[in-house]
């Protein structure tokens, strides 16, 4: 009977352990080396969320670059099949943005090795979802692809955190001379920043004279690398 339970007990913890590694409950997620595919997936705790993009760098910290973004993001479970990844090596995050113009960034994270053989995972690819199962072939799951809508995807260099202060990271910021001209929504001048010296800054919200949308212009060398927008919600001021 002792043996019984033990193993009944054993049995319990490692299907536990099993579903404690497959998914994480976002903001957190979860990003995989299986088989030298690089896979990411997450279940989705909101009632309601309007987009999900997922970005990727070499660096943990700063040039991220979106390379998709779900036409699904309030699938409950959901995931992405990485099949242009120039490596297993690279960070990822989500960008995940919720109604009322609130969003988020997830902490950075590197794939894993996972080695089990027993792992069905979803992907979200072309509109559709595909189920997977060990490289056998997808099964034949056909789902309405969903109504494409117009969304705000922001800018890897000039964006808002979750205090609603505005983060500038700028790559090989040590050879490169930048410029940051902002802007009111109508396109009225608002202030400029010359020749900016660090990398990774962070620039107070009070500097901007109220809550809702601003343009942004960024100079390397006195050309025009992006042109582009942020937001400050009203209840973040």
């Amino acid at each position: 009977m002792k043996f019984f339970l033990s193993a009944l007990l054993l049995l319990f913890f490692s299907f536990s352990v099993h579903l404690s590694v497959a998914q994480d409950t976002l903001p957190k997620f979860t990003v995989k080396n299986r088989f030298g595919k690089v896979i990411l997936g997450w279940v989705n705790p909101f009632e309601a969320i309007t987009q999900i993009s997922i970005q990727r760098s070499f660096d943990s910290l700063k040039g991220y670059k979106t390379i998709l973004t779900l036409p699904d993001p309030a699938a409950v479970t959901n995931g992405y099949l990485d099949s242009k990844a120039p490596n297993t090596t690279s960070f990822y995050r989500l960008y995940i943005q919720l109604p009322g113009g609130r969003y988020l960034f997830s902490k950075p994270s590197r794939p894993f090795v996972d080695s089990s053989r027993d792992v069905k995972y979803e992907i979200a690819k072309n509109g559709n979802t595909e189920k997977r199962n060990n490289g056998l072939p997808p099964d034949s799951l056909k789902v309405k692809k969903p109504e494409l809508k117009d969304v705000f995807t922001p800018s890897v260099f000039v964006y808002t955190n979750p205090d609603g202060h505005i983060v500038i990271a700028l790559p090989e910021q040590k050879t490169k001379d930048y410029t940051i001209k902002f802007f009111k929504e109508d396109g009225t001048a608002l202030f400029q920043m010359n020749k900016i010296k660090e990398s990774l800054l962070t620039l107070d919200k009070a500097n901007f004279i109220q809550s809702g949308w601003f343009k942004f212009e960024l100079y390397e060398n006195n050309v025009l690398k992006e042109k582009h927008k942020l937001l400050i919600p009203k209840e973040q001021r």
